[in-house]
């Protein structure tokens, strides 16, 4: 169960992640002035009116990637190859063990929590997680409290939530720090709470956080809870984007096209808007498409154009003059289109869900899970 949750559930994402937004229009036709291509970078996202994201699967599955249990490498190892039944098993024998392993029970609360190997039961994984916490597991404490903030498994309680990220974030658990931090965003009245908040999001993002790192690039740029700092700020989008955090990449392609506090390039911003469309981004696929259209940081390909924003409509983001655009298109672009339409939404499309028959199947393969 990951921070990416917690944002949603408060309202929180940037319009870069949520898919709304498209920015003011350009022009009415290919005919026109240049058409315009970045979107406001940056947008409030702390603000009551920010647009809410849309619902979407959690992404519970997050084992570390080196175990802080030695004795528990066969297990994880299973784990990261999509072995869940294995993973399970290896799981199981290490968390009953003499001394019994607190990372295995938090792997085993991964396990129940998305139906990997198990059929999937949110009030079993609550159950090893609590005893994985108890036992002084970090991530565990982390999953905890996002299972008490969301009603995972069990009643909700955000009292309990904080008082676990409080518990992990003092032994320096990355996310727990974030979620902490967000949570005290959400309700920071005076100016010193949103500093301690701003202080959490930095440590975070020092970890290695890469959702922490964009958030306090935010921070750094609205200077809340922090002195304003335009330049910080790009650097911290930038170790986002390293990262592959969509918002990162889409907000730091903006920075890179316009040359805003950092030397313009085009074809690099061409490349990180493709990352995040990859991923199943509108607001990426937009921007790329607009960046087809008039060859800007990549061949002028109407095709790609057609296609990139066909993508991104298919998620509501609508752009008038790109479907002007598209229909100047000759016969054999418009043919093209069709084909790269065809071929990438199933590649590049709407973010999938994973099927209840992949979360109950307990076989050894891996899950259909969700991308960014």
């Amino acid at each position: 169960m990951t921070s990416r949750l917690i944002l949603a559930a408060l309202g929180l994402l940037a319009s870069v992640v949520a898919g709304h937004a498209a920015g003011p229009e350009g022009p009415a036709g290919p005919g026109g002035t240049e058409p315009y291509l970045p979107i406001p970078s940056f947008r409030d996202m702390m603000e009551p009116s920010a647009p809410e994201a849309p619902a979407r699967e959690p992404e519970r599955a997050r084992a570390p990637e080196q175990p802080v249990d030695p004795n528990a490498d066969v297990a994880f190892g299973a784990f990261q190859r999509g072995l869940y039944q294995t993973a399970f098993a290896e799981a199981q024998k290490r968390a009953e063990g003499k001394p019994p392993s607190s990372a295995a029970m938090t792997l085993l609360g991964e396990l129940y929590a998305n139906g990997y190997g198990v059929p999937r039961n949110p009030q079993e994984a609550v159950k090893w997680y609590a005893r994985a916490s108890e036992a002084g597991d970090p991530r565990a404490m982390t999953a905890l409290a996002l299972a008490r903030l969301d009603g995972f498994g069990s009643k909700k309680d955000e009292k309990a939530a904080v008082a676990l990220f409080e518990k992990a974030g003092e032994m320096n658990e990355p996310e727990a720090l974030y979620n902490h931090a967000l949570l005290q965003l959400q309700t920071a009245s005076k100016p010193q709470d949103a500093a301690v908040a701003a202080r959490r999001m930095k440590r975070a993002a020092e970890l290695g956080e890469a959702a922490a790192q964009y958030a306090y690039a935010v921070l750094l740029r609205q200077g809340r809870g922090v002195e304003k700092d335009p330049t910080a700020a790009v650097e911290w989008l930038r170790r986002a984007a390293e990262q592959d955090d969509v918002a990162g990449l889409v907000e730091y392609a903006i920075v890179l096209f316009n040359g805003a506090g950092t030397v313009k390039n085009e074809a690099e911003a061409a490349r990180l808007f493709r990352r995040a469309a990859d991923r199943g981004n509108a607001i990426a696929q937009n921007r790329l498409a607009r960046l087809y259209a008039y060859g800007r940081g990549v061949e002028r390909d109407p095709a790609k154009a057609a296609a990139w924003h066909r993508l991104a409509s298919a998620q509501g983001l609508k752009d008038p003059w790109l479907e002007g655009y598209v229909g100047t298109l000759n016969p054999d672009d418009r043919k093209a289109a069709d084909e790269l339409t065809a071929r990438w939404t199933q590649q590049f499309g709407p973010v999938p869900r994973v099927s209840q028959a992949a979360m109950t199947s307990g076989g050894e393969t891996s899950a259909s899970t969700s991308q960014q």
